[in-house]
């Protein structure tokens, strides 16, 4: 069900793309490094986001978890002498809105809220999917009119891995 919400989130956004010339579209592929209370984890990202004008726009992401499983505290209430208790992020995705700040042609700043859906699995304790309210902060710097680089860095408050923090820079594609 929520694959199928995101779906239906990114259909809808492109036929609007044809509708209006003078709005942007663009993809962006990186990496983000994923901070949670109790574990640590690499991970690839994807966004597609679409500015309905110049200070507001709307983006949808996914993760895909890299690393291994890192070593996690033992759960109280847990014999950790047969299990070696480790976590791993497989997968996430999320939608937000944005609000941008233009400096110069190239260069501008960014704020932005949303939601985001995180899965994960753990060793020993509960595994399994896992979401909350999401924000962040960022600048987009291009090289030329459509190449360009993002760097941010997010806030996550999830409803079981509690909070979270993410570092992330990607390549940017404006269409």
């Amino acid at each position: 069900m929520k694959y199928l919400t995101l779906t239906a989130i990114l259909a809808t956004m492109a036929p609007s793309v044809g509708l209006a010339q003078d709005h942007r579209f663009t993809l962006s592929d990186g990496y983000s490094y994923q901070q949670f209370d109790q574990f640590n984890a690499h991970a690839l990202s994807g966004r597609i986001s679409y500015d309905f004008s110049e200070f507001l726009s709307v983006e949808a992401n996914v993760l895909t978890g890299l690393s291994g499983s890192s070593a996690i505290s033992c759960p109280t209430g847990t014999d950790c002498s047969i299990v070696d208790p480790r976590a791993r992020f497989r997968h996430g995705y999320g939608v937000s809105v944005a609000g941008n700040l233009p400096i110069t042609d190239r260069f501008g700043l960014f704020a932005r809220a949303g939601y985001a859906a995180a899965n994960f699995k753990v060793s020993v304790g509960p595994s399994g999917d896992d979401s909350g309210l999401t924000y962040g902060v960022g600048a987009n710097y291009f090289f030329n009119e459509e190449h360009g680089v993002r760097f941010e860095y997010n806030r996550a408050e999830m409803d079981n891995l509690g909070e979270g923090a993410s570092w992330g820079i990607s390549y940017v594609r404006r269409f």
